[in-house]
């Protein structure tokens, strides 16, 4: 029984605690170790008690005077050994010239210089058998398969003292739960340890004649998983050195059955993985359709932010014809609409460069440099013009006082003013177009190169959403401009490729029933695409029948064709829009969810990114003509192919009114129906789905790596169902969503008996840690719960959150905390605190915008003086999404040390973390 102590933490230094722990010096007291647990059970809140029984309490006092009696029972620490290695080498190392010389720090180079002397980068070793370790001047070291069974370990031996063999052995130790133990290897030659590619510690000296064998031994904390042991062994040229090596694991009994070696390189998942691994994360597609570029990220733990780099690929054959890479921050992407020039932007600091490559004349130069904010860019029709924008930003105000010019001047960057520029790339003459008091957004420029379609934004707090949109159409001889449309919710801008018609996506309310399904309002978030016809000025919605909302929507390369890209459920997909005949045709992408779809301007081919549940991101190309897609890169592969997944599965849950709530099942690797797991449901109950996506901020896939079975579902409200579903969520803040949640996971673990129900957790970010609160109010169903930066009172969050009082305007719409108290009151989980028995897990970035830090503090406060159990984490200097490197690690880490604490009653990784 673990006392969880009323804690908060931070998230920089990783510091708090939350649990009981006996005064020091009573460990070995067994008296005191009984009142402990006697008072615990005597203090402990509704929720825990009730896990005891009247009978338990009995048996507690029945052992008192055997407790009285007893002494300290020591147990035998449980030893595991490791018999199966791989084993790479000899490889010969040679101390260098004048090794015996003090060089200027007044060392000589001897055998702990050569331990030093990476031969590889430990860091990069992937062990398999049968693949190479290092190519040592067109020499291959290779591992093999080898068996260690009492220490019988040979190595051989140098004929020249200046000679030296050093050997690799690599296994992988593999972990069911959060451990620590203690690692022993043990022998007359040189060592080096090496975990999980960090070197750890060293053996630097060599026993010969009858001298013991010396022992290396390492305290090791792992986490759940595969942690690769690699060793480097150093034997010299001494005959007195006997041979052999030995490597055994000591732990206590507490983790007995959490450990095995193998030397496969089958692994599960790991946060790692997710984090180090290269990503792909954007393509675009030459005009012809004969290249893709291909951007590609990776984690950088040293600088705590990601590199990424461009990869030029074929479309035919996807095979790499250049690559662009060093350290580079690219954004922008864009192909000229002729020949086969490719222009991209760097940053540097509030600059930015623009460069363009030009494959047939072999160049790759900076053709606009050093921009102050520099924004986005495309090129003219014909390749005479390149379109460009920039921030102007007002003289810093150090006063210390400011005053608010209206609602919106509570952004930081609301005063940054965007403005539209022409260069001229072959001279590099630059050309201003707009200027004034407000932004200009750029849309797309007419086929014959005279026309620009731009927007800017009007505020207005007499209606929802208290601003609107204007677009506009200049002409690029004359710089004058006309309004065509007035209308909120609206976005886009793109001419048809014979110019008579603009593609632009907005809400269904934007033009009136013109885009509704629906009686009263629609959902805003639901979005539909729009034709407008610029000569009659009329507008008409091509998606009206299609459920999906609309993501994005482009043309075809001739006109007869749009492309849809929408949420269809839980997956994105792309739809074709056949404007002879009104019809929508699905896409077979082959993939969950397909994202940055972008199709060629001349030739009926597409690239885009694609995943899904336990399918990582890889770019494909697409052939329109004969509907086919390919798979053309995959930046991990290599380690994808060795990791292992669970099976996923679909689950409808169907409510007694008839509502059907999607789902989808993520299960734990080998999962035995025979066996009962922990769940952890996941949920957001906003507007918007849980997608399929691989990996995210939230990764179902690693929680499953971890032992549990993941249950995502999609309440009422949610957009990609159609116009009435998703209008469900308009003034509801979890009225229906909360019932209909916990009706789907009764339903769930009902359907499902391997779904343990004494084991369920809760866990929702945003609107979905609001909903993961307020929850807690109405059910002890849980047995603990997680809420990342949600909304604990609705009428602070609707005022003091940067964007609270607009997604209100869809949310809540026109209810206000003056005349809907039955919303922002009864809804707001702060004023219903007192009824929450479920341990709760609160996350918050301390520099959130959206959701103001205060929205978690209020309800810690509130549980902690109502004597709850909860714990608060914060985040230092991260926003609404952790994306800080080494702090997202430590996030994701407590989250599921948190859920093992609760639901596997392994308290010791949190422990671990947040102890004194």
């Amino acid at each position: 029984m673990i006392f969880s102590g009323r804690r908060s933490a931070s998230i920089s230094g990783m510091t708090g605690k939350s649990y009981f722990k006996p005064p020091s010096g009573t460990s070995a007291n067994p008296a005191i170790h009984f009142f402990i647990l006697f008072s615990v059970f005597m203090n402990a809140t509704s929720t825990l008690k009730k896990r005891f029984s009247a009978g338990l309490l009995i048996l507690l006092l029945a052992a008192l005077p055997l407790q009285l009696q007893a002494g300290p029972a020591e147990q035998e620490p449980q030893q595991l050994r490791f018999t199966e290695w791989l084993q790479a080498g000899p490889v010969l190392q040679i101390l260098p010239a004048w090794h015996d010389v003090s060089n200027i720090r007044g060392n000589t180079f001897g055998l702990r210089e050569l331990m030093d002397t990476e031969l590889i980068d430990p860091a990069a070793i992937d062990p398999v058998s049968g693949t190479e370790l290092l190519n040592r001047f067109g020499t291959p070291v290779r591992w093999r398969e080898v068996r260690f069974d009492s220490g019988d370990a040979s190595f051989s031996r140098s004929e020249n003292e200046r000679h030296f063999h050093t050997y690799y052995l690599a296994t992988q130790l593999h972990t069911s739960r959060w451990t620590e133990s203690t690692l022993k290897l043990t022998s007359p030659h040189a060592l080096a340890l090496y975990v999980n590619g960090e070197r750890m510690n060293t053996k630097t000296s060599i026993q010969s004649g009858d001298a013991e064998a010396g022992t290396l031994s390492q305290k090791l904390q792992l986490e759940r998983g595969r942690h690769t042991i690699m060793v480097k062994i150093i034997s010299g040229s001494d005959a007195e050195v006997s041979s052999g090596f030995s490597a055994e694991l000591e732990y206590d009994a507490l983790f007995e059955d959490a450990f095995a070696v193998s030397t496969s390189p089958q692994r599960p998942l790991s946060l790692t993985h997710l984090m180090t691994l290269p990503e792909t994360t954007g393509v675009s597609i030459s005009a012809d359709g004969t290249y893709v570029a291909v951007v590609v990220r990776q984690g950088n733990p040293d600088t705590g932010s990601w590199d990424n780099w461009i990869e030029l690929r074929r479309f035919e054959t996807g095979e790499t014809v250049q690559t662009w890479r060093g350290g580079m921050r690219i954004t922008g992407i864009n192909w000229s609409h002729k020949d086969h020039v490719l222009t991209y932007t760097t940053r540097s600091g509030n600059k930015g460069t623009i460069w363009k490559i030009d494959l047939q004349a072999g160049t790759h130069e900076p053709i606009l440099r050093d921009v102050e904010h520099l924004g986005g860019h495309q090129w003219g029709p014909d390749n005479r013009f390149l379109l460009y924008t920039a921030q102007e930003r007002p003289a810093a105000n150090n006063t210390g006082v400011h005053r608010l010019d209206g609602m919106h001047d509570r952004y930081p960057t609301w005063r940054h003013r965007s403005f539209i520029f022409r260069l001229d790339p072959a001279t590099g003459a630059r050309e201003r177009l707009t200027a004034g008091l407000l932004s200009t957004g750029m849309g797309s420029i007419s086929p014959d190169g005279t026309q620009l379609v731009l927007s800017r934004t009007h505020v207005d707090y007499s209606t929802r959403p208290f601003t609107y949109a204007e677009m506009l159409l200049m002409d690029l001889r004359t710089l004058e401009t006309e309004t065509i449309i007035e209308a909120p919710w609206i976005g886009g801008g793109s001419f048809s490729p014979d110019g008579r018609h603009i593609l632009l996506t907005g809400s269904p309310n934007a033009f009136g029933d013109t885009g509704r399904t629906v009686e009263g309002l629609a959902n805003d978030y639901d979005s539909q695409a729009y034709l407008f016809d610029l000569q009659t000025r009329e507008v008409r919605s091509i998606t009206r029948q299609l459920d999906p909302d609309v993501s994005s929507a482009q043309w075809g390369h001739d006109g007869r064709n749009i492309y849809i890209t929408g949420g269809e459920k839980s997956r994105t997909a792309v739809f074709r829009y056949d404007l002879r005949n009104d019809r929508f045709e699905r896409l077979d992408t082959g993939v969950d969810v397909t994202s940055g779809f972008t199709v060629a301007s001349n030739a009926r081919r597409a690239a885009y990114i694609g995943h899904g549940i336990n399918d990582p991101h890889k770019a494909y190309t697409f052939d329109l003509r004969r509907d086919r897609a390919t798979m053309i890169h995959f930046a991990a592969a290599d380690t994808y192919r060795h990791v292992r997944f669970g099976s996923s599965r679909d689950w409808v849950f169907t409510l007694e009114d008839g509502t059907e709530i999607d789902g989808h099942v993520y299960y734990p690797i080998d999962f035995d129906e025979s066996k009962t797991y922990p769940v952890i449901v996941y949920y957001y109950g906003g507007t918007a789905p849980v997608s399929r996506a691989f990996s995210g901020r939230y990764p179902k896939e690693l929680y499953a790596a971890h032992g549990y079975i993941v249950y995502v579902l999609q309440p009422s409200g949610t957009t990609g169902f159609g116009q009435e579903f998703s209008q469900r969520h308009l003034n509801d803040w979890g009225r229906r969503v909360s019932g209909e949640i916990i009706a789907s996971v009764n339903g769930f673990l009902d359907a499902h008996p391997y779904a343990d129900r004494e084991r369920v957790g809760a866990i929702g970010a945003s609107f979905g840690g609001f909903m993961t609160m307020l929850l807690l109010t109405e059910t002890d169903m849980f047995a603990a719960a997680i809420s990342h930066a949600g909304i604990s009172n609705i009428t602070s969050y609707w005022g003091d959150g940067f964007w609270g009082y607009l997604y209100s305007s869809v949310a809540s719409a026109n209810s206000f905390p003056w005349n809907a108290p039955e919303v922002y009151i009864d809804q707001s989980p702060i004023f219903r605190a007192d009824r929450v028995r479920t341990p709760l897990l609160l996350l918050h970035g301390l520099s959130d915008t959206n959701v103001p830090p205060s929205e978690s503090m209020q309800f810690f406060t509130a549980l902690t003086l109502l004597g709850a159990d909860v714990e608060y984490v914060t985040i230092a200097d991260q926003d609404h999404h952790i994306v800080d490197y080494n702090k997202f690690m430590l996030w994701k880490n407590t989250i599921i040390s948190y859920f093992d604490r609760y639901l596997k009653e392994q308290p010791e990784w949190w422990n671990h973390k947040y102890s004194e």
